[in-house]
């Protein structure tokens, strides 16, 4: 199953939970798809253990039915968030066999769990897009009060410090989730500011949803496609690698950050992009299957070298010996 085909059918699911009946037409509007597409995302969904009831006639309606009974897991509140967020992660950036576990596991999950949890898996099923696994750690509760208040359509108060100084209170129309390499980000309708921004979550605090309801806004613009285009002057290290491979087989691994690709030349390929973790650069590095050349800046160096003095330091042990020097 591609990360295309598995992200449209968590929007499936999602939008069959939202609401007790949808007519195969009304699912694929909102899809952008055609209806035979739609009825082989079901099919996907029965398969991996959903029960997806039709109903018959020309609209060739669709409902979620409960699953089988499953005793009841052992889990607190939080901790059912954090494995079906993780769930979802791994169904919408995996491929293949990883993709399709992970949402036969979220079936499993969401079966045995109680409606008000179920709804909160809903709501974050919903309203998250991943984009990549974040490193940023946000409170349970934060992303569940946030999901819920895009659903309701209600505006959202929290204190914000964009520079981790000043921090100063917003009054936003939450829209979307978005979980990023960088960190979690929610995109919102700054009502003082008339206009849209994307809010780090580990920079938000006090957040709060109020009573006030608010219509959506057609000119929301895509937060996922923004963050692929933040400028690499945005981050506080900058990465710059050439590839020994052209453009357009380096842009096959890269995905959709393939915008951050330049062609040198018909063999070479140039990668500029940022990063706060220059840590975190040699790992993703290492699975480039041609060889490169780390250009830039000098802490992504210096961290390519720590990696590979550590890698080579645990070649050169003995088998059984403590790297570290412990008894």
């Amino acid at each position: 199953m591609s990360t295309d085909t598995t992200a449209r059918a968590l929007r499936v699911l999602g939008l069959l939970q939202s609401r007790p009946g949808w007519s195969a037409s009304d699912l694929a509007d909102d899809l952008g798809v055609a209806t035979r597409t739609v009825r082989r995302d079901v099919d996907r969904l029965r398969h991996l253990g959903y029960a997806v009831e039709a109903d018959r006639g020309r609209a060739g309606g669709y409902r979620l039915a409960r699953g089988r009974a499953v005793p009841p897991l052992l889990f607190a509140e939080d901790e059912v968030v954090a494995v079906g967020v993780g769930l979802q992660r791994m169904a919408a950036l995996s491929d293949g066999a990883e993709a399709e576990a992970a949402l036969r596991a979220l079936a499993k999950l969401e079966a045995a769990l109680p409606a008000p949890l179920r709804a909160q898996l809903t709501d974050l099923r919903r309203f998250i897009s991943h984009i990549g696994a974040s490193a940023a750690t946000v409170p349970t509760d934060v992303l569940t009060r946030i999901a819920g208040a895009i659903r309701n359509r209600v505006r959202l108060r929290f204190t914000y410090s964009p520079s981790r100084s000043n921090p100063g209170e917003r009054r936003v129309e939450p829209h979307r989730l978005v979980a990023a390499d960088r960190g979690w980000y929610l995109s919102a309708f700054d009502e003082d500011r008339e206009d849209w921004r994307l809010f780090r979550l580990d920079r938000m605090t006090d957040v709060t949803a109020s009573t006030l309801t608010f219509q959506p806004r057609a000119d929301a613009p895509d937060p996922v496609e923004r963050l692929r285009r933040v400028p690499p002057e945005a981050y506080r290290h900058a990465v710059i690698v050439r590839i020994d491979a052209p453009l357009q087989r380096v842009a096959e691994i890269f995905g959709p950050h393939a915008v951050r690709l330049t062609a040198l030349d018909q063999h070479t390929t140039e990668l500029r992009t940022g990063t706060d973790r220059p840590d975190a650069v040699p790992g993703w590095l290492a699975m480039l299957d041609a060889p490169y050349r780390v250009i830039g800046g000098d802490a992504i160096r210096a961290a390519c070298h720590t990696t590979a003095r550590r890698m080579l330091d645990a070649l050169d042990a003995p088998a059984g010996s403590d790297p570290h020097g412990g008894g």
